[in-house]
């Protein structure tokens, strides 16, 4: 028994230092456990060249709950390059979400409901139902990414897809070796878990539009519906570092989520409580307050009025046009109001433009009156 004990030490020793060895196609393997949990279980330290990490790489155990995924301490490096979409909770809107299913026939719908105990900061969530048959997969969203040479793109989100189910990401053209890979694991776990893939830009060749991402699985069906949540969803260029966000913040001068201390440049639109401006520089859909508000304009101020070739309207021509058009010249008609709304500017010019010309008519009207006074007190001298 021992020689037959110590043949087999001697032939496993020699396997395993000389030989290349694999290991049985299922089950864990343990060192320095008899109970390993995972594939393989090191119960101590290792030393190593490199790792290479195919799927999710956490250097803390993530806490796990019966709701919640374990925190991927890696997320925060996928968020390094600027943000495509700004608002990542749904707190507005849906961030540009839209019904990815090729077969365009109403089996996946999206909905942005409100929904207690989010792992966000908004209290939205985008809510996926799939009941029937889509393409490819069971269908799922898109979240627009303009591929382009040599860029690298990650698109993270956070849902909760019941086990079962997996993500799948699309397979539109990234260009002449390009490729795509998860960064995390992509299968469904009927918690909320942090879900990121990479996209990696070829140099030439054909591309296409992307952030396409579609669940595979069972078919679902009206009766047996699939249902699930994206509580966030973002894409980032990890090859632009310029900035999207606001710097210059402090805590300490006023409770808010944006505070701006110094002096800031920002080269697009801004929106408040909207993110369609419209166009405009500015574009805030709700009430503002201004201590103090200056309008600068490129046009002349109107002081050309008191210029003595400026021809101002008789009262006649004056009083024709109101009878016409039922407002003043210069400014803007109701109607037109209601439509564009009010150009601060062009309308403070307008009123002053108004103003200086009755102040005109005034002094005009003034000039005839005290003519009419000298001959009412000729007439009343001459009487005997």
């Amino acid at each position: 028994m021992k020689t037959r004990v110590m043949l087999t030490a001697l032939t496993l020793s020699a396997g395993l230092s000389y030989g290349q060895n694999t290991f049985p196609a299922s089950g864990n393997v343990g060192i320095n456990t008899s109970t390993p949990t995972f594939n393989l279980d090191v119960n101590g330290t290792f030393n190593a060249n490199y790792i290479s990490v195919g799927k999710s790489l956490r250097f803390i155990p993530g806490y796990t709950t019966i709701e919640r995924g374990g925190y991927n301490t890696t997320l925060p490096g996928y968020r390094t390059g600027r943000k495509l979409h700004i608002d990542e909770q749904f707190e507005t809107g849906t961030n540009n979400i839209t019904v990815y299913n090729n077969s365009a026939n109403g089996a996946v719908t999206h909905s942005r409901i409100t929904q207690a105990n989010l792992p966000n900061g908004s209290g939205y969530c985008i809510e996926v139902s799939h009941t029937g048959a889509a393409s490819p997969g069971l269908g799922g969203f898109q979240q627009p990414i303009a591929f382009a040479s040599n860029k690298t793109f990650v698109q993270v989100f956070r849902a909760k897809l019941p086990i079962g189910y997996s993500f799948q990401h699309g397979s539109n053209s990234v260009g002449t070796g390009g490729n795509r890979v998860w960064l995390t694991n992509n299968e469904g776990t009927g918690r909320w878990e942090d879900y990121a893939v990479e996209i990696a830009c070829g140099s030439s060749g054909t591309f296409s539009n992307g952030g396409y991402i579609y669940v595979s699985g069972t078919a679902a069906t009206a009766e047996n519906p699939l249902i699930w949540q994206l509580a966030t969803c973002s894409s980032y260029d990890m090859s632009d570092y310029s900035e999207a966000t606001i710097l210059n913040q402090q805590a300490a001068d006023q409770p808010g989520n944006l505070r701006i201390t110094g002096n800031g440049f920002l080269g697009g639109n801004v929106g408040i409580g909207t993110s369609d401006t419209k166009g405009y520089k500015l574009a805030v859909n709700g009430d503002a307050v201004f201590t103090k508000a200056v309008v600068k304009l490129f046009g002349n101020w109107p002081d050309y009025v008191f210029g003595s070739d400026y021809q101002l309207p008789s009262l006649a021509e004056l009083q024709a046009y109101i009878q016409k058009e039922r407002h003043l010249p210069h400014i803007p008609a109701a109607s037109e109001v209601a439509a564009s709304g009010i150009n601060l500017g062009e309308t403070q010019k307008a009123l002053v433009k108004t103003l200086e010309e009755q102040a005109l008519y005034i002094l005009q009207l003034n000039a005839e009156i005290e003519v009419l006074k000298k001959a009412v007190a000729e007439l009343k001298a001459a009487r005997p």
